[in-house]
C-alpha cells in the first residue's frame, strides 16, 4: 500500500538496523541493489496488470488468515530455495514490502477508512484521503532517501527471481522507479494517483498544500499522532518478519 519511495525509505532502515543479526545486515550489505529491487517490485503489478493477490498474495475486503510472504512461499515452493545470495536477498526484501503492507492493512487502512464511518463523508472521499495520507508519506521519504539510492537500484540485475512476473516487468519497474529518485528526477505519484482516483493531479496538489483543505479531507478523521504510531508498528512488524524469514531460509542457503 505504501509508495515505492516508502519502501526503499524502510528498506534504508533495515540496512542499518541494530536490531538484526550482524549476519543478516551483512548478506543485505553485500547484496543492497537486490534488496531495494525486492522491496519495492511487489507494486510491478501496476504495470503487469496482474491482480492484488497475484503479487500481494491478500486482497482487499477478505481477512488475512496467513503471512502473505508465508502463502507465496507455499504458493511457489521454489521460492524457498534462493539459487544465490542476490537471489535470497531480493526475497528478503520481498517479505519486507508484504510485512509492510500487511501491517498497514491492518493497522491503518481497515479500522481507520474501511471499517470506520466518516459521518457525512463519502467511499470517493476516503479513497482521496488515503491517497493524500499515503503521499504526505511518500514525499517525506523521497527526500531520506540517500545519494546512492538510484544507482544502487539500477545495478539490481533480475535472473529468473519471481514465477509470476517476468525479469522484463522487474526491470521496468525498476527503471521507471530509479528515474524518478536519481538527481533531477521527477517523482510521478501523483499522475499515478490521478489516473486512480480519476482525478486531476493539479487538485490532489493544491489539498496537499492547503492545509485547511488537508485538514478537512484527512487530519480531522485520522490524527498526525495515529500515523506516527501505525509507521512505527509496521516497520518493528517488517523487521521482524524479515528476520524470521532470514532465520528459516538463510541457513538453507548456506549448507548448499
Amino acid at each position: 500500500m505504501p509508495t515505492p519511495f516508502t519502501h526503499l525509505r524502510i528498506a534504508q532502515e533495515l540496512l542499518i538496523d541494530e536490531r538484526l543479526l550482524p549476519l543478516y545486515r551483512e548478506l543485505l550489505a553485500r547484496q543492497v541493489p537486490a534488496f531495494q529491487l525486492g522491496s519495492i517490485v511487489a507494486d510491478a503489478r501496476v504495470a503487469s496488470g496482474v491482480g492484488r493477490e497475484v503479487t500481494h498474495f491478500y486482497a482487499y475486503g477478505r481477512p488475512i488468515s496467513v503471512r502473505p510472504w508465508r502463502l507465496m512461499l507455499r504458493q511457489h515452493p521454489g521460492l524457498t530455495e534462493a539459487r544465490d545470495e542476490a537471489h535470497l536477498a531480493f526475497l528478503a526484501g520481498y517479505v519486507a514490502h508484504l510485512a509492510t503492507d500487511e501491517a498497514w492493512a491492518l493497522k491503518m487502512v481497515r479500522p481507520q477508512f474501511w471499517e470506520r464511518d466518516w459521518p457525512g463523508v463519502e467511499r470517493r472521499d476516503k479513497f482521496l484521503a488515503l491517497h493524500l495520507i499515503l503521499t504526505v508519506m511518500d514525499e517525506r521519504d523521497e527526500v531520506e532517501l540517500a545519494a546512492w539510492a538510484a544507482e544502487s537500484l539500477r545495478r539490481s540485475e533480475p535472473d529468473s527471481w519471481l514465477p509470476f512476473m517476468s525479469d522484463d516487468v522487474l526491470r521496468g519497474w525498476r527503471d521507471l522507479v530509479a528515474r524518478q529518485i536519481s538527481p533531477g528526477g521527477e517523482s510521478e505519484t501523483l499522475a499515478i494517483f490521478g489516473r486512480r482516483l480519476k482525478r486531476d493531479p493539479a487538485e490532489i496538489r493544491a489539498v496537499l498544500d492547503d492545509p485547511a483543505l488537508m485538514k478537512h479531507h484527512l487530519w480531522r478523521h485520522v490524527a498526525r499522532e495515529n500515523l506516527a504510531v501505525v509507521e512505527r508498528q509496521a516497520y518493528a512488524f517488517t523487521r521482524d518478519q524479515l528476520a524470521v524469514y532470514l532465520t528459516e531460509f538463510m541457513p538453507a542457503l548456506e549448507s548448499v
